[in-house]
C-alpha cells in the first residue's frame, strides 16, 4: 500500500519538479504563480475519486486550465518579438473599413467615435466573465456527456467525449500561442498609442477601453488583469472569441444552451472590437480556431474512446 502511494506521487512530482527546475534555470525565478500552478497539479493528482457533479476526476477537468495558465505565463520568457503593425491595420481597413467624412476608418476607430456607458457596461461585462462562463458551461456539458445513458455509447467513449470539452480549451490555446509566436501582431490600442511606424518591443499590456468599465464602478479589475499579462502582441487570433465558440460547438451537439452560447459569442466578438483589443479579422480567425480546435479534440477523443475501451465495453 505504501508503494502504491509513493508510485502515485512519482510522476506528478517529477513533472512539477521539472517545471520548477526549468523555470529556475531559464528564467532565474520561481514566482508565487509558478508555485500555485505546480501545487494545484500535485494536489489534484492525488484525488482519486471522481467529482460526482461532473463524473470525472478533478484533474481531468482542471488540468487543461492549469496547463494553459502555465503556457500563457511562459510567454514572458520567449524574448522580445517584432510585431506586425501596419500590415494588419491596412488589411482591416481595406476589407472591413467604415466610410466616414474623415475617410475610411477601422471598426475600432469608428467605435471610438461612438462610445457610450451602456456599451461600456455590456462589453466590459462579457470581457470580465467570458472565462467563467466557459468554465460553467464546460462543467455542465461534461456532466451531460459523461452521464449520457444512450445505449449506443460505451462508458469509455462517454468518458473521453466528456474530457474533450475541457481539453479543447487547451488545444485552442496551444494553436493560438503558436500563432502568436510565429506571427506576432500589435493590437489596435498599440496603433492608437504608438502609430504605425514605431516599434516598441517592451511595451506593457494595456487595458485599452476596458478602463471605461472600471470607471463606471470605481474598480480596477482590468487594470490589474492586463497589468499581469504576458504577451501584448497576441492579437491574431482572438482567443477571447475562441472560447465561447467552443461552447457553441458542444451546445449544438447536446442541443442545450444553443441560443445563449451564440448570443454570448456575438457579444464577446463585439466587445473585442469595441474595447480596442482586436480587429474584426482577429475575431473571425478566433472563430476559425475555435471550430478547428473543437473538431481536432472531438475526433481525438472519439479515437481514444474506441481504442482504449475496456474489453467489457467492446464485448457489449
Amino acid at each position: 500500500m505504501k508503494l502504491g502511494r509513493r508510485t502515485s506521487w512519482a510522476l506528478p512530482v517529477l513533472v512539477v519538479g521539472l517545471y520548477w527546475g526549468l523555470l529556475a534555470a531559464v528564467a532565474g525565478e520561481i514566482t508565487t504563480n509558478h508555485l500555485m500552478y505546480g501545487g494545484a497539479i500535485l494536489l489534484l493528482s492525488q484525488i482519486k475519486q471522481p467529482f460526482l457533479p461532473l463524473g470525472v476526476w478533478p484533474l481531468d477537468f482542471f488540468l487543461p486550465f492549469l496547463l494553459t495558465a502555465v503556457l500563457y505565463d511562459s510567454q514572458r520568457y520567449w524574448g522580445e518579438a517584432v510585431p506586425h503593425v501596419a500590415g494588419p491595420y491596412a488589411f482591416e481597413k481595406r476589407w472591413f473599413g467604415v466610410p466616414s467624412p474623415d475617410g475610411t476608418l477601422t471598426l475600432n476607430e469608428w467605435f471610438g467615435l461612438h462610445l457610450h456607458p451602456v456599451l461600456d457596461f455590456i462589453a466590459g461585462g462579457v470581457y470580465l466573465t467570458f472565462i467563467g462562463v466557459f468554465i460553467l458551461l464546460a462543467a455542465y456539458f461534461t456532466r451531460r456527456i459523461h452521464f449520457d445513458t444512450s445505449s449506443e455509447s460505451t462508458p469509455s467513449r462517454r468518458l473521453w467525449s466528456a474530457r474533450a470539452v475541457v481539453w479543447s480549451f487547451l488545444v485552442v490555446n496551444v494553436l493560438g500561442f503558436i500563432t502568436w509566436f510565429l506571427y506576432p501582431v500589435a493590437p489596435p490600442w498599440y496603433v492608437d498609442l504608438y502609430g504605425l511606424d514605431t516599434i516598441v518591443l517592451d511595451v506593457p499590456m494595456n487595458p485599452a477601453r476596458t478602463v471605461r468599465f472600471d470607471a463606471l464602478f470605481g474598480t480596477s479589475f482590468f487594470t490589474g488583469w492586463y497589468g499581469a499579462g504576458s504577451n501584448p502582441f497576441g492579437a491574431i487570433p482572438s482567443l477571447h472569441v475562441s472560447y465561447p465558440v467552443l461552447s457553441v460547438v458542444f451546445a449544438m451537439r447536446l442541443k442545450k444552451f444553443r441560443a445563449f452560447t451564440l448570443v454570448f459569442t456575438g457579444l464577446v466578438g463585439f466587445a473585442a472590437v469595441y474595447l480596442n483589443h482586436h480587429y474584426l479579422i482577429d475575431v473571425l480567425l478566433g472563430v476559425v480556431y475555435g471550430l478547428g480546435a473543437a473538431a481536432i479534440t472531438i475526433a481525438g477523443a472519439e479515437w481514444l474512446g474506441v481504442r482504449l475501451s475496456p474489453a467489457s465495453d467492446r464485448a457489449g
